[in-house]
């Protein structure tokens, strides 16, 4: 039978476990000489759980449709191939189909065509308890958001005008000012408030001076509306709607 190697990690911690790609790959590999299969492709995903990782899940799910062989598709564990329901009624079809068998080496579980009520209990059960992980990291994930806002610390990238650097010694990050970048962002606000120029002739004005993005792009009419939007540079941050004080300096007053 013809077969896929799946391998995904989506934490550092997981690197070092024991469950690295190349881990995964060589027990995989020695799972489907076990089995007699010839492995026709492998996957590899170094990633969370996230938009991107479906668009890869997909050329997986894609490629088994295609084939005109069935395909056993080898993974280490359930939660290395999915981490919520709405995968599995993709692979139910194909599995349902007789196009493809689910191989999880660690649960030492076989799903396929003629599998019975348990062994796709065993299946789901593995899909629950990977959805309950993710459920966690999330709540882990609100929690330390909703601390760090109210220790005053910055939640994500700063704005332009500001760095986001990490202390060498420490190693703790932290926000400073953009010393370029910051006068042209006081600039901007200045001339703003004087009521003479609308935010198509700054986006011009700031093109002209040389005032690029981080990245090194050109400012436009949407980066001059999203700076003279954010509250920021007066010393706030949004967070779930609603402003809340931060630890860093500020660029401007409130009242500019």
């Amino acid at each position: 039978m013809k077969a896929i190697i799946l391998a995904r990690v989506s934490t550092e911690e997981q690197m070092t476990e024991g469950q690295s790609i190349p881990a995964q790959i060589d027990r995989a590999r020695e799972y489907a000489k076990r089995k007699d299969f010839d492995v026709a492709k492998e996957y590899q995903f170094d990633e969370s759980s996230t938009k991107d990782r479906r668009v890869k899940f997909e050329q997986v799910v894609e490629y088994i449709r295609k084939s005109k062989e069935n395909i056993a598709l080898i993974v280490e564990t359930v939660d290395r191939l999915q981490r919520g329901y709405k995968e599995s009624v993709e692979l139910d079809i194909l599995r349902k189909e007789g196009k493809l068998e689910l191989h999880f080496i660690r649960e030492n579980l076989v799903v396929h065509k003629d599998s019975n009520s348990s062994e796709i209990q065993r299946w789901d059960v593995g899909v629950l308890l990977a959805k309950s992980f993710v459920l966690q990291i999330s709540d882990n994930v609100k929690r330390t958001f909703s601390n760090k806002v109210k220790l005053g610390e910055i939640i994500g990238r700063a704005p332009i005008g500001y760095l986001n650097i990490t202390n060498e010694m420490t190693e703790k990050k932290t926000v400073i000012i953009d010393k370029f970048r910051s006068e042209y962002i006081c600039k901007i606000f200045k001339l703003y408030s004087t009521g003479n120029y609308s935010m198509k002739q700054l986006a011009k004005l700031m093109k002209e001076e040389g005032l690029t993005t981080k990245k090194g792009g050109k400012i436009g009419l949407r980066q001059i509306e999203l700076i003279l939007k954010n509250a920021f540079y007066y010393g706030y941050q949004l967070y779930k709607g609603e402003l809340y004080p931060h630890k860093y300096e500020p660029l401007i007053s409130y009242e500019l």
